[in-house]
């Protein structure tokens, strides 16, 4: 994991609603952390320092099972931001992030974060914001999980990986992910993934090749994904 002291990376996108004023304070406090695939941004049981927002690449949030395998919860995109519950409720990571593929994170120094929420109304609303969108994010995948078909919600969890790992243009990508990681992605088994990728391909919508795909008709596989 290679560290820099100071980012050249634009935090606008992250923090869209801040004064230029704040960002650049944000910058000059931060670091950019790059990580090769299979890297860990950080483990379960680790006392959050920064939070993290994620420049390039994406990283995947994993938490144990008792058997100590580990299950896949999240995949946190470009634009996105990881680690502000546990910073502000002071509580461990009980999750660990690893990245899916070489990645450029940046990380913004706890104490920095706290101390513009309490000077600024402003920096506190957009993290409000934040949260708000986080919130409107688990009431999706819940509703999703209790009213969503199965085969909706693999053709969704495709659809993120291929518009994640698709070259632009391309109609073919390998995720770094096996059909147990799309399973639960989208809470389903991984019979009934394949069942679905099945249905998929006699649709004409994509082919499989080992652990690549190829997206036939990407407006299908879209459609499939937003269908409720």
């Amino acid at each position: 994991m290679e560290r820099k002291s100071r980012g050249t990376y634009t935090l606008r996108r992250l923090f869209p609603s801040l004064s230029d004023e704040d960002l650049h304070r944000f910058q000059e406090n931060s670091s950019i952390i790059r990580l090769k695939k299979g890297q860990n941004l950080f483990i379960s049981g680790d006392t959050p320092r920064s939070i993290y927002g994620v420049a390039n690449g994406c990283l995947k949030i994993v938490r144990e099972s008792q058997e100590g395998e580990s299950v896949i919860t999240r995949i946190v995109r470009a634009g996105q931001i990881v680690g502000i519950r546990e910073v502000f409720g002071e509580f461990k990571y009980s999750r660990t992030s690893v990245a899916l593929k070489d990645s450029e994170v940046f990380s913004i120094e706890k104490t920095i974060v706290l101390d513009l929420i309490q000077r600024s109304p402003i920096v506190s609303l957009q993290f409000m914001k934040i949260f708000c969108y986080e919130l409107a994010r688990l009431e999706k995948r819940i509703e999703s999980d209790l009213y969503r078909p199965a085969k909706n919600r693999v053709a969704s969890v495709i659809y993120e990986l291929y518009n994640l790992f698709a070259d632009d243009g391309a109609q073919s990508f390998e995720p770094p992910l096996n059909r147990r990681d799309i399973a639960e992605l989208a809470d389903v088994t991984p019979e009934t993934v394949s069942r679905a990728i099945a249905d998929f391909k006699q649709a004409g919508i994509m082919e499989t090749h080992g652990s690549s795909f190829t997206i036939l008709d990407s407006i299908s596989l879209q459609n499939e994904a937003e269908e409720r």
